[in-house]
């Protein structure tokens, strides 16, 4: 299943930390002010801002796309990490600098970074925000004025430099090199500069430590901010084999020419496996069923009124869009589709669920299955029938296009 390394200590220090530092030191060096503000109603009319991981930026650009084009509605969003999100919204703190926004006419394919808005201070604060790891996970404390809703899943991945000879990794190995480093002495992986992982506020490096057993601000190696930024790093590493890092599998789809995911055995498995049935699949078959263990619900939050109620009705549509729930007046688009596209679960095409985070499997049944659409839609067929009603499904019920079981 996996290749046979040698087992041999070694060590030799490369520049890849002094990119790494460079590459953050450039990043963080001075942004120029965008010269949009945000506050704008013609240009970005009824806005909703949000904070969210940076693993949902794409969610947010195919979302905000239809948005904008149906419901002539914008998403203002800043990425950052999942417990900066939640402690956002918990204090309900102004945000201030610049966002990203979706534009009229927004062609994510010809302009792949979104333009940037700016809000001044004293800011403004979150309309919603993000979370990819349970909220326990982090360390504040929910209040009973945000309501937290339960969304897609989405699943992470160890991941290589394409040239790298490596094929898998296993708990107790990623245990040793993440927890020590260089002296878990898990060879090619022994030297620090060549661990590129995230932040400890991050939803990534937080949901991978749970399965793994290293706590999010105890790894080893090399913090990069950005999940496009490690992407890019990895893809140039020096030495291959020795380079590994983590990513959420949906950014990692992007960067398939460039990186190679590894299989993953999790404690107590007897195989490894990667989140799709394949190496080069896009199906998050082992997700769906329980086989691969690295995985996470979204959570979405937003502030209530002092009756319960959402403080703004947009939020609430959008939560509803993101999570599956049925909207009034309905969708001029197919909310599941933007979700499956960009590498998301939805929570009604899976047959396993969990409590906490890198907690074991339990079978779920969807109320509202959707396994049959989210089939055709990353398999390009289904094995269930085309329906237009339920009326042709005999016992089944016509779902999204497809005769579903129930």
């Amino acid at each position: 299943m996996r290749k046979r390394r040698d087992l041999t200590p070694a060590f030799r220090p490369t520049p890849l930390l002094i990119c790494a530092l460079g590459l953050l030191l450039g990043a963080s060096g001075g942004v120029a002010a965008a010269d949009q503000l945000c506050d704008d109603p013609v240009n970005l009319p009824r806005p909703l801002y949000l904070t969210v991981g940076d693993t949902q930026v794409n969610l947010m650009k195919e979302l905000g796309q239809k948005l904008r084009e149906k419901e002539s509605r914008t998403l203002i969003w800043r990425a950052t990490g999942s417990c900066t999100n939640l402690d956002t919204i918990y204090s309900g703190s102004k945000m201030s600098g610049n966002f990203s926004y979706i534009p009229s006419g927004y062609d994510p394919v010809a302009t792949p970074t979104p333009p940037t808005c700016s809000v001044p201070p004293p800011g403004v604060g979150a309309d919603l925000a993000n979370s990819i790891v349970f909220l326990d996970a982090c360390a504040s404390v929910k209040p009973a004025s945000v309501a937290d809703f339960l969304g897609p899943v989405q699943s992470f991945v160890f991941v290589t430099p394409l040239g790298s000879a490596q094929t898998a990794i296993t708990a107790e190995e990623a245990y040793f090199v993440f927890g020590f480093g260089m002296s878990g002495q898990v060879a090619p992986w022994l030297d620090n500069n060549q661990l590129l992982i995230r932040p400890p506020t991050k939803g990534t490096i937080i949901s991978m430590g749970a399965s793994i057993g290293v706590p999010a601000g105890k790894w080893k190696g090399v913090p990069v901010n950005l999940s496009q930024d490690l992407a890019s790093m990895l893809a140039t590493a020096p030495l291959p084999d020795r380079a590994l890092g983590i990513l959420g599998s949906e950014v990692y789809d992007g960067y398939r020419s460039q990186l190679k995911a590894l299989a993953f055995r999790a404690f107590g498995q007897y195989h490894a496996y990667f989140p799709d049935s394949g190496q080069s699949a896009f199906d998050k078959q082992n997700v769906r069923d329980g086989h691969y263990h690295m995985w996470s619900y979204t959570h979405w939050l937003q502030r209530n009124d002092g009756m319960g109620k959402p403080r703004k009705a947009l939020a609430q549509r959008v939560i509803d869009i993101l999570v599956g729930n049925a909207v009034s007046p309905p969708a001029m688009f197919e909310p599941l589709a933007g979700t499956i596209k960009v590498g998301l679960v939805p929570r009604c095409a899976m047959a396993v669920q969990r409590s906490t985070e890198g907690g074991d499997f339990s079978l779920y049944q969807p109320e509202q299955p959707c396994g049959c659409f989210y089939d055709s839609s990353v398999k390009g067929k289904s094995s269930c029938a085309t329906c237009a009603s339920s009326a042709t499904c005999g016992s089944g019920v016509c779902r999204h296009g497809f005769c579903e079981e129930r």
